[in-house]
């Protein structure tokens, strides 16, 4: 059994230090070794605070000393999150339980440090520490048969040894130290999660390990073990009462060859996995929001040049046409200039809109409005922007002409659709307000409609159906309608196909 506590010792992934009353460090494991960047001859011997960051290293001497003065304990037992000084001066944080024990009349302190900046840097120093161990049981056994006078003196090394290796499997912070024989029934168990999850360690021995394993896991991790039992390491994760926890699995002893027990150590990470899940939540939000910006920009470079260039040719010809004979001409470009100018107003409106609704700008505001005479403000002021032989009808089939709504909201819904569909159809368009079962604005066309790939996509930003071609547009609009709808509580609808037009319709419950 005490190999199994110095198995313990050397295979933790947290870093162990053991110092003296007085501060001066007696052992360290490797894990801490590793952590500070020094070599054990380095440290042995010299006082703690070597590894401590001001004002901690000045200071520290006169913390030993009132605590010996007052037993007023400020963090043994209790733990608490410090910062350590690497040799190369560097500063890194970890969190750190203190606990006391004595050997004869002699007191010493162990501290077990859990680094919080590199969760899995100790699992190389874990794998040659096992190694190690080995070599340590053999030579140790040899000496006790070539020298059977030190007996006495390698027993008391032994018990003095197993105290300690107790005293830290007792105190492992935030996890779990068990091991298991063939028959995965516990044979030492200990650790601060048992205190948690208010269960004793003894009260595990002797279970089966899978007891304590929840169902969905069981086969999975019982595949795992059964490797380790050949002689291969093997780390797994599985969740239990809503925390994740890894767990190493390394051979720990052997019999005629053969590995009989199994050491399992166990962290609860469910922190660092909640942490990665934020940042790759992060990392997924950043790319997104960059794919959007591509798409702004060519979006923005290529709507833009093509009414300004039109806006500049038409300004220069004008400039040309002097003849009063020529007014025709001159007519004729500046509608051009003020349909172009009005392209680009309606651009700079949707980048506007998405902007204040990004910032939660847009509210619900509902006031009484007569639906009637809105509609016929929304279809005139629809006219100027009308195709050749283009009309607007409209049918309202109302028993009630007053209503409750946004009416900023309601016409820039609807100026969008119509836009829409005076852009993609070149006859009629129909708008249809309906009150049977609440409110329902339909805006009806019969131009090219949208394809059954493209009606799922939409409604999403900077999307334009494939059939769109060189028509101008920002693929804005819809994104903006849906978001409006959904800020005034109601719902849009739409049915379309290829060249027999597109019907979309805002639906508002009584």
């Amino acid at each position: 059994m005490p190999s199994k506590y110095q198995s313990i010792f050397e295979t933790t992934l947290d870093g162990i230090i053991v110092i003296n009353r007085v501060g001066i460090i007696e052992e360290i494991n490797s894990a801490a070794m590793f952590l500070f960047q020094y070599q054990k001859k380095d440290v042995v011997g010299n006082n703690i605070k070597m590894l401590m960051p001001e004002p901690d290293k000045r200071r520290h001497d006169g913390y030993i000393a009132n605590y010996h003065a007052t037993r007023n304990p400020k963090i043994i037992g209790m733990g608490r999150e410090v910062e350590g000084q690497k040799k190369d001066g560097s500063v890194f944080p970890f969190r750190l339980a203190v606990s006391e024990f004595t050997v004869g009349e002699n007191t010493f302190f162990t501290g077990i440090i859990h680094d919080l900046s590199k969760q899995k840097d100790n699992e190389k120093i874990i794998r040659e520490y096992a190694e190690r161990l080995e070599d340590k049981v053999e030579e140790r056994t040899l000496e006790l048969q070539k020298e059977m006078e030190l007996k006495a003196m390698a027993q008391k090394a032994l018990q003095e040894s197993q105290k300690l290796y107790v005293t830290i499997a007792e105190n492992y912070p935030n996890g779990s130290i068990t091991v298991l024989d063939e028959d995965y029934h516990v044979v030492f168990a200990e650790g601060s999660e048992f205190k948690s999850a208010e269960l004793k360690a003894t009260e595990v021995i002797g279970k089966n390990y899978f007891d304590f394993v929840p169902n969905e896991y069981k086969e999975e991790i019982e595949n795992y073990l059964i490797e380790v039992f050949k002689g291969t390491e093997k780390i797994f994760e599985y969740e239990k009462e809503g925390k994740i926890n890894r767990a190493r699995c390394v051979p720990l002893s052997y019999e005629n060859y053969k590995v009989d027990q199994i050491l399992i150590v166990e962290n609860n990470v469910t922190q660092e996995k909640r942490a990665e899940k934020e940042i790759y939540a992060a990392l997924t939000k950043e790319k997104q929001l960059n794919e959007l910006k591509t798409k702004f920009v060519s979006m923005a470079s290529h709507e833009f040049r093509t009414p300004l260039s039109s806006i500049l040719s038409s300004a220069t010809l004008v400039g040309k046409y002097t003849e009063s004979s020529q007014q025709d001409n001159r007519l004729k470009h500046l509608k051009k200039i003020s349909k172009n100018v009005k392209n680009l107003t309606m651009i700079l409106n949707d980048f506007l809109s998405l902007e204040r609704i990004e910032g939660g700008l847009i509210k619900n505001n509902p006031e009484e409005i007569d639906i009637s005479e809105f509609m016929e403000g929304v279809a005139e002021d629809a006219e100027p922007l009308l195709k050749k032989d283009q009309v607007i009808q409209l049918d309202i089939r109302v028993k009630n002409n007053i209503i409750l709504l946004d009416i900023f909201l309601l016409r820039n819904i609807l100026n969008n659709l119509i836009t829409n569909a005076i852009k993609y159809s070149s006859d009629t368009i129909t708008l249809i307000v309906e009150d049977t079962n609440g409110l329902t604005i339909s805006v009806k066309d019969s131009g090219i409609g949208i394809s059954e790939e493209d009606q799922v996509s939409l409604f999403n930003r900077f999307y334009r159906a494939s059939n769109a071609g060189q028509i101008q547009g920002t693929g804005l609009g819809l994104n903006i309608v849906k978001r409006y709808v959904n800020i005034m509580g109601g719902q849009i609808i739409f049915e379309s196909k290829l060249n027999k037009g597109s019907t979309f319709s805002i639906k508002f419950n009584e």
